[in-house]
C-alpha cells in the first residue's frame, strides 16, 4: 500500500511537468489518430454491411445491363419468391429554360421490399409523378408541383427524394439522382436499344427457397450479371473514397509512429533522471518488487490518462472528418460500437508498455552503490529498446494493416525517409555555417551544426509531416488545376450520349447552326471481353487478365481517331479485324495476331488483333479500348456518341436542341471538373485535418528533445552568458535557433515533395512536370512559423530569472 501512496506521490510531482507531460500528449495524440479513422471506418462499416438486406433492399438482387428472360422470373415465382424489378438510366429533366442530366430509377409499387425509401412528403410514388433529390431541385430551381419533360413524357415533381436502399453515392456519380414509377418508363422513350441501363431484380422469400432459386440460377448466369447477397461488399462505396480512407489509415499510423517516437525520448530521459532517485531508495532498503510496483503505478496512471485524452480528440476529430467529407458518405449513418474504443485504449496500453519496457528495466537495474559512485550504469544496454521499439511498432502496424508488406513499407519507409532527410539536413547545416548575416544568426547556426547529431532525427520528423501535407497540396494542384490548364483552348466542353441513328445528321446541323464546332461522332456498342488466345478472362491470374471484367464501349471507324496513333501493325483494312488500346494490350498481355472473343447482347463473335495505339485519353474526344471492322458491329444495335465546344451565345439554342431530342443525355464537361473539384477539396480538407494531428506528433518530437536537453542547454547559457553574451543576444540566438529549425524542415520537405511530384508525371500521369513556387516558398515559412510558436515557452524557461539566481542554482546542483 505504500508503494501505491508513493506511486501517487511520485505522478503528482512527476506527471504533469517535464518529460512525462509530453509523453501523456504524445500517447494522446497516438490515440487520437488511431481512433479518429477506426470510428469512421466502423461506421461506415456498419451503415454499409450491418443493415444486411435493409441496404440492398431484398433478400437477394440480380444486377444486369439487359432485362431478364420471363422464363427467370417465372422460375423464381414457381419456387415462392416474390420479384421486384428496377431500371436505371440516364436521361435529361428539363424546367423552364433549364436542363440537367439526372440519373433516374423507375420503381414498381411496394419498393423495396426491406430498408428505408424516403420521401417527403412520406407516401408511395405514383404513376405521373417524380421524386427529385436535393441537388436537382436547386439545379433546375424547382419546386414541388412543378412540371418537368423528362424524355418524350412530362412528370409532375411530387417531392424531395432523401435515402433509398443501395443508393449509389460515389463521389464522381456524373448525374444527380431522380425516381419514377415504373409505368412511367415507356412513356419516356429513354430505353433505346444500346443505351446504357441498369437493371436491378429483388428478390423475397424463404430461406429454402432463395437457396434452391439460387442453385438453379448460378450456372445460368452470363458476362455482365451478379447476383448479390446481403453480406457482399458489392455497394457503392466509389473507389475514391475507399483510397481516401486508405490514406488516412496510413497519415494516422505516421502520426502513431511520431508519437512513438516522442514518447520513447521522453520516457528514456525520464528513467535517466530518476536514476539517482532510485539508486537512494535502493540503500534504504527498497526491493526491487517495490520498486517495479512504485514505476508500474506511474506508467498506468500516465497511460490512462494519455487514453482518455485521446478517446475525447479521437471522437472529435471523427465528427470534424464526417462533417468535412460531407455528402461524400452514405446517409444517417449508425453510431460507432465499442470496438474503435476498446482498440484505443488497447493502442495505449501497448505503446506504453511497449517504449517504457526497456528504460524502467535499466534504471531498476540500477546498482544502489551509484548513489556514491555516478558512472555506475545498470547491466542492460541502453541500444536494445531500439530492436524491441521498432519490432513492436511493426507489429503494431501490422495488426492495424493487416498487411504485412504495407507494414514493412511503412516502418521501414518512414525511417528511410527520415534518415534522408536528415542527411539533407546535415547537409544544409554545414552549407548554413558559411552564411554570413547577423551575430545571433551565426550563432544559431553554429549550435545547430554541433546538435545535429542529437536533432536531426527530430528536424526529419518535422520535415516528414510537412512532405505529407506538401504531397497533399502538390497533387490536388497536378491532378485538377493542372489537368484544366493541359486542356486545349478549343478543347471540346460537352459530349452528347444516347443519340439515335435517325437523330444524328440532324443534330449535327442543328450544333453547326448554333455555332458549336463538333468532333466525329462514333457509333457505341457494349459489350465484353470474354476470350484472349482462346483463354477465359479470369482464368490467368497471372496475367491480370480478370482486370477486364466489364462492359466496354465499342464502336468502328474507317479512319484512325484524333489522338491515335499506331505503335504496332496496320490499321483495319479488311472484316473481322480489331484494333486495341496499347496499354491495355500490355496489361492483358494481347498481342498482333491474336484472335479476341466477344459477347454482345448475348451473341458472341471473334476479331483478330491487326494494330495496337497510343491514345490521348485527356483530349476530351470519344476514345475507345476497341475499335472494330463495320461488318462485326453491323448485326447489333446501336447508338451514337460525339463531343463539341459550344461557345456562352450558343446556349439558348442547346437548350432548344436537346428538348428537340429528349432521349439524348448531354454531359457538360466544366460541370464534371467543378464535382470533381468540390469533391478533392472535401477529401483535401478532412486529410489535412489528419496531417495536422501528424504535425503536432512531429512537432512533440522537436519540444520533447529540447525538454530533455533542458538542463544541458541552461548550462551552456549561462556559461555564454558570463562570458558576456547579453540576454538581447541570447534571445536573439534561441528565436533564430526556432526559425531555422523550421525553416530548414520545410526546404526539406519541399525538396522531396518536389523529387516525389516529377517521379509521379514522369512514370505514372506520364504529363508535363511543372515546379511548384508556392511549395518552396509556403512549407519553409510555415515550418518556422510552427516551430518558433511551438517554441516560445521553452525560450522564456531558458531565459528566466537573473543571472545571479542561476549561478546559485548552479552551484546548488539544480541544474
Amino acid at each position: 500500500m505504500m508503494q501505491w501512496r508513493l506511486g501517487w506521490r511520485l505522478l503528482r510531482r512527476e506527471g504533469f511537468s517535464g518529460e512525462l507531460r509530453w509523453f501523456v500528449l504524445a500517447l494522446a495524440l497516438s490515440v487520437a489518430c488511431v481512433l479518429s479513422v477506426a470510428l469512421v471506418a466502423d461506421r461506415l462499416d456498419a451503415g454499409l454491411k450491418a443493415s444486411g438486406r435493409d441496404f440492398i433492399g431484398a433478400d437477394r438482387v440480380l444486377r444486369t445491363a439487359a432485362a431478364l428472360p420471363d422464363g427467370w422470373l417465372a422460375r423464381a415465382k414457381q419456387d415462392g419468391l416474390a420479384v421486384q424489378t428496377t431500371v436505371s438510366f440516364n436521361s435529361m429533366l428539363f424546367h423552364g429554360d433549364a436542363l440537367q442530366l439526372a440519373s433516374i430509377r423507375a420503381v414498381p409499387d411496394g419498393f423495396p421490399f426491406y430498408g428505408k425509401l424516403t420521401l417527403e412528403p412520406a407516401r408511395a410514388p405514383a404513376p405521373g409523378e417524380i421524386w427529385l433529390s436535393a441537388r436537382v431541385m436547386q439545379l433546375l430551381k424547382a419546386k414541388t408541383g412543378d412540371e418537368l419533360e423528362v424524355g418524350n413524357t412530362v412528370l409532375k415533381v411530387a417531392g424531395l427524394l432523401g435515402e433509398e436502399p443501395d443508393q449509389g453515392f460515389s463521389p464522381f456519380l456524373l448525374a444527380p439522382r431522380a425516381l419514377i414509377h415504373s409505368a412511367d418508363i415507356e412513356a419516356t422513350g429513354a430505353l433505346l436499344p444500346g443505351s446504357r441501363q441498369q437493371w436491378r431484380y429483388l428478390f423475397k422469400g424463404p430461406r429454402e427457397a432463395l437457396a434452391r432459386y439460387e442453385q438453379w440460377l448460378l450456372p445460368q448466369l452470363q458476362a455482365g450479371q451478379k447476383w448479390i447477397k446481403p453480406d457482399d461488399s458489392e455497394s457503392q462505396v466509389g473507389r475514391s473514397l475507399a483510397n481516401a480512407e486508405r490514406f488516412f489509415r496510413l497519415a494516422s499510423l505516421s502520426g502513431v509512429l511520431l508519437g512513438a517516437l516522442a514518447m520513447g525520448i521522453a520516457v528514456r530521459h525520464f528513467a535517466e533522471r530518476q536514476t539517482n532517485m532510485v539508486a537512494l531508495l535502493k540503500t534504504l532498503g527498497a526491493s526491487r518488487r517495490s520498486l517495479w510496483q512504485l514505476m508500474g503505478t506511474l506508467l498506468l496512471s500516465l497511460t490512462l490518462i494519455g487514453a482518455l485524452l485521446g478517446l475525447v480528440a479521437g471522437t472529435v476529430m471523427q465528427w470534424i472528418t464526417l462533417q468535412l467529407l460531407g455528402d461524400l458518405l452514405p446517409p444517417d449513418l449508425p453510431p460507432p460500437s465499442w470496438r474503435p474504443f476498446a482498440l484505443g485504449v488497447a493502442v495505449a496500453l501497448f505503446i506504453a508498455l511497449l517504449l517504457a519496457f526497456v528504460p524502467f528495466l535499466r534504471l531498476l537495474k540500477v546498482p544502489p552503490l551509484r548513489v556514491l559512485r555516478r558512472e555506475l550504469e545498470a547491466g542492460i544496454p541502453p541500444w536494445l529498446a531500439l530492436p524491441v521499439g521498432l519490432f513492436g511498432l511493426f507489429a503494431l502496424v501490422w495488426g492495424f494493416t493487416a498487411d504485412v508488406r504495407l507494414a514493412l513499407g511503412l516502418v521501414g519507409g518512414m525511417g528511410l525517409l527520415m534518415g534522408l532527410l536528415a542527411l539533407l539536413a546535415a547537409l544544409m547545416l554545414r552549407l548554413g555555417a558559411k552564411v554570413s548575416g547577423p551575430h545571433a544568426l551565426r550563432l544559431a547556426l553554429a549550435h545547430l551544426s554541433r546538435e545535429r547529431s542529437s536533432g536531426l532525427f527530430q528536424l526529419a520528423g518535422f520535415a516528414l509531416a510537412l512532405m505529407l501535407f506538401g504531397l497533399l497540396w502538390a497533387a490536388r494542384v497536378d491532378l485538377l488545376d493542372e489537368f484544366s490548364a493541359r486542356l486545349p483552348v478549343d478543347a471540346p466542353n460537352r459530349f452528347l450520349v444516347n443519340v439515335a441513328e435517325n437523330e444524328r445528321e440532324g443534330i449535327l446541323s442543328e450544333l453547326a447552326a448554333a455555332g458549336a464546332t463538333t468532333s466525329d461522332f462514333y457509333p457505341m456498342v457494349r459489350g465484353r471481353l470474354t476470350h484472349i488466345a482462346g483463354e477465359a478472362v479470369g482464368e490467368g491470374a497471372s496475367s491480370g487478365r480478370e482486370g477486364v471484367d466489364r462492359e466496354l464501349n465499342f464502336t468502328t471507324t474507317t479512319t484512325l481517331p484524333i489522338d491515335n496513333k499506331l505503335v504496332a501493325g496496320k490499321w483495319l483494312a479488311g472484316p473481322g479485324e480489331v484494333s486495341v488500346d496499347s496499354e491495355l494490350a500490355k496489361r492483358l498481355d494481347i498481342k498482333l495476331g491474336d484472335m479476341l472473343a466477344f459477347t454482345i447482347e448475348g451473341r458472341s463473335f471473334g476479331a483478330r488483333v491487326t494494330s495496337l495505339r497510343s491514345i490521348k485519353w485527356d483530349n476530351m474526344r470519344p476514345n475507345f479500348y476497341m475499335i472494330f471492322s463495320e461488318d462485326l458491329l453491323a448485326p447489333f444495335s446501336r447508338t451514337w456518341l460525339g463531343s463539341y465546344r459550344l461557345p456562352e451565345a450558343g446556349r439558348t439554342a442547346e437548350v432548344e436542341l436537346i428538348r428537340r431530342h429528349p432521349t439524348v443525355s448531354l454531359i457538360d464537361v466544366d460541370d464534371l471538373i467543378a464535382r470533381l473539384t468540390q469533391v478533392s477539396e472535401q477529401v483535401s480538407r478532412a486529410l489535412a485535418l489528419m496531417l495536422g494531428l501528424v504535425t503536432v506528433a512531429a512537432l512533440l518530437v522537436l519540444l520533447t528533445q529540447t525538454q530533455a536537453s533542458m538542463a544541458q542547454r541552461r548550462r551552456e547559457l549561462l556559461l555564454m552568458r558570463t562570458l558576456g553574451a547579453s540576454s538581447d543576444l541570447l534571445r536573439k540566438m534561441l528565436r533564430w535557433e526556432l526559425v531555422a529549425s523550421g525553416a530548414l524542415a520545410g526546404f526539406c520537405a519541399a525538396m522531396v515533395v518536389e523529387l516525389c511530384s516529377f517521379g509521379l508525371q514522369w512514370w505514372w500521369f506520364e504529363g508535363q512536370w511543372q515546379f511548384h513556387w508556392a511549395i518552396w516558398l509556403g512549407l519553409p515559412t510555415l515550418g518556422a512559423l510552427l516551430v518558433t510558436l511551438a517554441g516560445q515557452g521553452m525560450q522564456r524557461q531558458l531565459l528566466a530569472g537573473t543571472l545571479s539566481d542561476r549561478l546559485r542554482g548552479l552551484g546548488q546542483g539544480l541544474l
